[in-house]
């Protein structure tokens, strides 16, 4: 910054100041303030202006914050907002150059007073309203993490344009979630209402319901395989031993015995075949027993979901001028 820019930024800063003494009449920004108190403000007032030329908005910020506490003159009171503009935050500019410009030029360098009115116009198209409204009891409200009402109530916030997401709460109620974009210069409305659990209740299972009873139904149908293949080693023993008691009634007849080899080879046969129904009907009550269990985790569960509601703003083109549509998705 060049030496005259920085005596002409100077010369701003210390025009804003000049309305602290000048004044011989009481104001109304004057009232119950003492010759101390107005010092005080002095003091802070010089810090900050040295700060804000050195760029050190922040450190300025506070300055002249502390200064507004000795004393809440509107000449001080747009030095912060020249701060808050710096630092990119103007809802809370826009607030204090409210405050600022209270008791209009009156108070105020006429130079500054112009760069106030500036700012204000700027600063119009910089902010949105957002209404929110809501009539349900014990429903609280919050405006990007931050509460914002106890419903039933209607609050009205200044917020910078783009997105901002207002979630809402209730006992007994879906929890819902607005996500909405806010165009600066303009004002927008949202009624917010929670619909009750059972409303948005689903039934969930771990797998699709027919999983557990297809296990279910097949360990039974692999039992009975295995019970099947046991009546048929039962039926191969009986013939063994009905030939062997019709031949055989006194002396027990060798394996090579002619009179049993037709029927020699069922004996085998049958042990085998019991052995395998056994191993069979084993596998089968495990699956069945598998199923039985896979029914019981696949008990339906009721899930309730959060509502999310995203109303984004558009602006069409008209001759003339525009129209502002809103446009919901659930």
């Amino acid at each position: 910054m060049t030496a005259w820019s920085r005596s002409w930024v100077l010369g701003l800063l210390v025009a804003a100041a000049v309305p602290l003494t000048a004044r011989a009449e009481p104001q109304p920004w004057s009232v119950g303030v003492t010759e101390a108190q107005k010092g005080a403000a002095k003091k802070q007032l010089d810090a900050g202006n040295a700060l804000f030329l050195d760029k050190k908005y922040s450190a300025a910020l506070e300055k002249y914050k502390a200064a507004v506490g000795e004393w809440d003159h509107p000449a001080i009171r747009f030095n912060i907002v020249r701060c808050l503009i710096q630092l990119d935050k103007p809802v809370e500019a826009s607030d204090n150059l409210k405050l600022a410009l209270k008791y209009g030029a009156a108070p105020l360098e006429e130079a500054v007073y112009s760069e106030a009115l500036a700012y204000e116009k700027l600063l119009a198209n910089q902010i949105g309203d957002l209404s929110v409204s809501c009539a349900q009891p014990a429903v609280t409200i919050s405006l990007d993490g931050q509460p914002l009402a106890s419903c039933p109530a209607k609050e009205t916030r200044r917020v910078a344009p783009g997105p901002h997401q207002l979630v809402a709460t209730g006992k007994g109620l879906l929890t819902k979630t607005v996500d909405v974009v806010v165009i600066g210069g303009k004002s927008q409305e949202v009624t917010v209402k929670l619909d009750p659990l059972r409303a948005g209740a689903r039934i969930e299972h771990r797998w699709s319901t027919w999983v557990p009873w297809v296990v279910f139904g097949s360990g039974f149908g692999i039992a009975a395989i295995g019970a099947a293949l046991d009546l048929s080693a039962a039926s191969d023993m009986d013939s063994y031993d009905r030939t062997v008691a019709q031949n055989c009634s006194t002396l027990a007849c060798p394996d090579d015995d002619p009179r049993i080899a037709p029927v020699a080879h069922l004996e085998g046969r049958a042990e085998t075949k019991s052995t395998i129904a056994v191993g069979i009907m084993i596998a089968g009550g495990a699956t069945i027993a598998a199923g039985a269990v896979m029914l019981y985790l696949n008990r339906g569960r009721e899930v309730y979901p959060t509502t999310v509601e995203k109303l984004t703003p558009s602006v069409t083109p008209m001759p003339g001028g525009a129209t502002l549509d809103i446009a919901g998705r659930w």
